[in-house]
C-alpha cells in the first residue's frame, strides 16, 4: 500500500529544495546531450574492446572510463567504487588479458561481437515494459547492474530516475509502499519509481528526471536522520560521550590463514577483502554494505558477519587502536598500532580484491601461542574482554623490558566546559555553580530525583565540565544492584581461569583509585548508578570512613590481602538515586553522613526547555506537555507519592519531529504504565488521568 504520508512528506521537500537541485544539475542536460553525440548507441555497435575497456593503452579515452573516472562521471549517478568487474569485460594489466568477470578471455575477437551485441539489445529493446526486463535473458551482461542502470539514464532520461545504488532504490520503494520484490535489478527499481513517483506527485513532470533523481537521493540522506549538529542536545547519548574516540582493541587476520602477513608487514599497513563492492567509505550504512555484496557475488547468503568487518575496518577503526594480527586460531603473528584513516585504491592489491588499506606501525613480530581458541572472523573488535586483552599483552611484554617500548599516540579528548553543559543539560547556571560546589567541597554527591529528571544524564557531562574535556580515562561507570558486593568493588576471591584454585582479584573501584593516585594534579570521577540498589555496608566495607574528604589519602588494612589502601583525594564520586523506587530500604544514614544530596527536578519550566518546546513547533506536545506539569502537581500533592515521584523532562527529550506516532507512544508506553504503578491501588485516578494525557495530544 502507498505510504501517502511520506510522499506528502517528499512532495513537501522536494519544492522547498527544488531551486537548489536546479543550481546542482543546470548543466545536466547539456552532458546527456554531449554524450548522446559522442556515443550514439550506433557507436556502441562497432565499438571494439581497445575503444571500450579499462585497462588498456587507449584507457583514458575508453568508453568505460569516461563513464566512472571522466567527463561523464556524475552525469547522472556516479558509478565510482568496486572493480573492473562491473563493466562486464575488462582489461588486466597484470595477465595481459581482456578477462570477463573472473573468466579469462582466451579469444576476445571471437568473444567480444557477443558481449557487444547483448549490451546493444539490452539498450534498444526500449518499447517494452522496463520493468519486465530481465537480465537473466541478457547473461553476457551479468554482474553490469549499476552500470546498465547509468546507460539507461543516459539514453532514456526521461523514463529512469538517475540513481543506480540498488539499495537506495530499494530503500526508496519501500519508503513510499511501492510494490516491489527482491529479484527485481537496479533498471526496474529505477523504472518503477520514476513512473510511480510522476504518477503519484504530478508536479514532478514539469522537471527532469536528474531533478527528480537528485531530491530523492538527497531525501533519502534527510529521512535518515544523519546531521552534523552535536550542540543538538537531542542528538546527544545518554551519557554525553558520543564523540569521544576510545582506543580499540582488534584481532585480524591478514589474509587467509595470515598468507599477506610478510606482504604487510613488509608495506607497514594492514587491509581486507571484498574489494568488488568498491570502495567501503562509500556506504551510509551497514546493511547498504551487505546488500551490496549480496548484489555482486549473487549469494543467498546473508553475509552478516562479512559486512560487519568490512563495517568496522572503514568506518570505526582509527588511528591510535591497537591490532594483534593471526594465523588461524592459535598463532598470533604480531601487534601493531594503526597510523592512518582508511585508504582505497585498485592498485594497492593486482592479484586479489584487497584495495582497502590502513597504515599499522607492527611494533612487534613474531609467532607467539594464542591462549585458548581465537574468533574465526577475518576482524574482531575484542575492546570490551579486558581481561583477554591483558592476557594479548603479557605475551608481547617480554619482548619490550629491554627496550622502549612504543608510545601510543596521545588522545585528543574533545573539549567540555560548564557553557557547553548548559546547553545540553536542562539546568541554569545558579543550579550548576552550587553543584560544582558541592562536588568539590564534599567530594561525594548524591544526585537524587524521581524518574527522567535526567539524573545519569547529566553526571558524566557535569564530570566532563569541571575536567575541561571529555576523558573517559578520567571518568568510570558503574551500576549497583542486589548482587553487588565487595569483592566486585575493592577485592575478593575468584576462581582462576587456567588451573584450579583462586586468586585475589583487584574491583572496580581499587583499580580506579590506584590509576588517579599516580596522576594526582588531574581530578578523576567515579559514577555510581542506582546507588541506593545495592547493600552498601556490604559493598563499601571499610571504605565508609576513607571516601570522608578528611580521611582521603589516609590508609587502612584491606580485608583480604596484605595491603595498606587509601581514596586519594582527587577522586569524586558522584552516586545517583531514584527517589520513586519503593522496593529500595532507606539510604544507609553512615552513608548519608559522608554524602551531600542534590535534588533534581523536571525541567519543564526551564528557559532551555521552553526553547526546545519551541523548536519542534508541536501543538500536541505543548498541550501534553502542559497535562504532565497538572499530573506533576497532583502527584505533588497526594500524600502517598510527593515530588519525588514527579514525571521528568526526559521522557520528552531526543524527539526528531514531535507528531501523534511519537507522541502516543510515549503516553500509552512510558507514562501510563508509570501511573499503573504509582496508583495501583486508584484505578479511578488512572482511567482519570490516562484520559487527561490520551486527550491531550488528540
Amino acid at each position: 500500500m502507498t505510504n501517502s504520508a511520506k510522499l506528502e512528506e517528499f512532495r513537501k521537500y522536494y519544492f522547498e529544495n527544488l531551486e537548489n537541485a536546479k543550481i546542482k544539475k543546470a548543466s545536466e542536460a547539456a552532458e546527456i546531450e554531449e554524450y548522446l553525440k559522442e556515443y550514439p548507441l550506433d557507436k556502441l555497435r562497432s565499438m571494439t574492446p581497445v575503444e571500450y575497456c579499462l585497462g588498456t593503452g587507449y584507457s583514458k579515452e575508453s568508453f568505460c572510463y569516461k563513464l566512472e573516472f571522466g567527463k561523464y562521471r556524475h552525469t547522472g549517478a556516479g558509478i565510482g567504487g568496486g572493480s573492473s568487474k562491473k563493466f562486464g569485460v575488462y582489461y588486466n594489466k597484470t595477465e595481459q588479458s581482456y578477462r570477463h568477470g573472473s573468466t579469462k578471455i582466451d579469444n576476445i575477437q571471437k568473444y567480444w561481437p557477443g558481449f557487444r551485441n547483448q549490451l546493444c539489445k539490452f539498450l534498444t529493446d526500449s518499447d517494452n515494459d522496463h520493468s519486465a526486463m530481465r537480465l537473466e535473458d541478457y547473461p553476457m551482461l551479468r554482474g553490469m547492474d549499476m552500470v546498465l542502470a547509468k546507460l539507461l539514464y543516459l539514453y532514456y532520461p526521461d523514463r529512469y530516475t538517475a540513481i543506480v545504488s540498488y539499495s537506495s532504490l530499494k530503500e526508496l520503494m519501500n519508503m513510499f509502499g511501492y510494490e516491489c520484490d527482491d529479484s527485481m535489478r537496479c533498471h526496474q527499481l529505477s523504472f518503477l519509481l520514476n513512473k510511480n513517483i510522476r504518477r503519484d506527485i504530478p508536479e514532478c513532470a514539469d522537471h527532469g528526471n536528474n531533478i527528480i533523481g537528485n531530491l530523492l537521493w538527497e531525501y533519502l540522506k534527510h529521512d535518515d536522520g544523519s546531521t552534523d549538529d552535536n550542540s543538538d542536545k537531542t542528538k546527544q547519548n545518554g551519557l554525553g560521550d558520543s564523540d569521544v574516540s576510545e582506543v580499540h582493541y582488534w584481532l585480524y587476520s591478514p589474509g587467509t590463514n595470515g598468507s599477506k602477513w610478510d606482504e604487510y608487514i613488509k608495506e607497514g599497513v594492514m587491509g581486507i577483502g571484498w574489494g568488488d563492492i568498491g570502495d567501503l567509505s562509500q556506504y551510509k550504512t551497514r546493511n547498504e554494505m551487505r546488500s551490496k555484496m549480496q548484489e555482486v557475488y549473487e549469494s543467498d547468503r546473508n553475509f552478516k558477519m562479512d559486512s560487519l568487518a568490512t563495517w568496522q575496518f572503514a568506518k570505526e577503526m582509527k588511528p591510535g587502536d591497537i591490532v594483534y594480527a593471526k594465523k588461524g586460531r592459535r598463532v598470533l603473528l604480531g601487534r601493531g598500532i594503526v597510523t592512518s584513516d582508511y585508504m582505497y585504491n585498485e592498485a594497492f592489491d593486482e592479484e586479489e580484491d584487497h584495495y582497502s588499506r590502513r597504515k599499522v606501525n607492527w611494533t612487534h613480530i613474531g609467532k607467539w601461542d594464542h591462549p585458548g581458541q581465537a574468533a574465526m572472523k577475518t576482524l574482531t573488535d575484542i575492546s570490551a574482554y579486558t581481561g583477554y586483552i591483558t592476557q594479548l599483552e603479557a605475551l608481547f611484554e617480554s619482548d619490550t623490558e629491554e627496550e622502549d617500548e612504543p608510545e601510543l599516540p596521545e588522545t585528543k579528548w574533545p573539549l567540555y566546559n560548564k557553557e557547553l553543559f548548559l546547553k545540553e543539560v536542562f539546568m541554569d547556571e545558579a543550579q550548576y555553580d552550587t553543584l560544582v560546589g558541592l562536588i568539590l567541597n564534599k567530594k561525594n554527591v548524591i544526585l537524587q530525583g524521581a524518574p527522567g529528571v535526567g539524573k545519569t544524564y547529566a553526571a558524566n557531562r557535569l564530570a566532563y565540565s569541571i575536567i575541561g574535556e571529555k576523558n573517559k580515562d578520567r571518568v568510570m561507570m558503574v551500576q549497583f544492584h542486589q548482587s553487588y558486593s565487595y569483592e566486585d568493588f575493592i577485592e575478593g576471591f575468584r576462581p582462576q581461569t587456567d588451573s584450579a584454585g583462586y586468586d585475589i582479584k583487584k574491583g572496580s573501584f581499587y583499580k580506579f583509585c590506584k590509576k588517579a593516585a599516580e596522576d594526582s594534579d588531574n581530578k578523576y570521577f567515579f559514577i555510581i548508578d542506582e546507588i541506593n540498589r545495592g547493600n552498601l555496608s556490604k559493598i563499601f566495607g571499610e571504605l565508609f570512613m576513607l571516601i570522608e574528604k578528611d580521611k582521603r589519602g589516609n590508609s587502612l588494612q584491606l580485608l583480604y590481602s596484605d595491603e595498606k589502601f587509601y581514596v586519594p583525594s582527587n577522586v569524586y564520586i558522584i552516586g545517583m538515586m531514584n527517589t520513586a523506587d519503593r522496593s529500595l530500604a532507606i539510604l544507609d544514614y553512615a552513608l548519608r553522613r559522608r554524602f551531600a544530596f542534590y535534588d533534581m527536578k523536571p525541567a519543564f519550566d526551564r528557559p532551555s526547555f521552553i526553547d526546545y518546546k519551541q523548536s519542534l513547533n508541536s501543538s500536541g506536545f505543548n498541550s501534553l506537555i502542559d497535562c504532565v506539569m497538572k499530573l506533576n502537581e497532583a502527584i505533588s500533592e497526594d500524600s502517598s507519592l510527593g515530588e519525588g515521584f514527579c514525571i521528568g523532562h526526559s521522557y520528552f527529550c531526543d524527539l526528531k519531529k514531535a507528531d501523534y506516532a511519537a507522541l502516543s507512544s510515549i503516553v500509552e508506553y512510558e507514562l501510563i504504565p508509570l501511573l499503573k504503578e504509582y496508583w495501583f491501588d486508584d484505578p479511578a485516578n488512572v482511567r482519570d488521568w490516562t484520559e487527561r494525557l490520551r486527550n491531550s495530544i488528540k
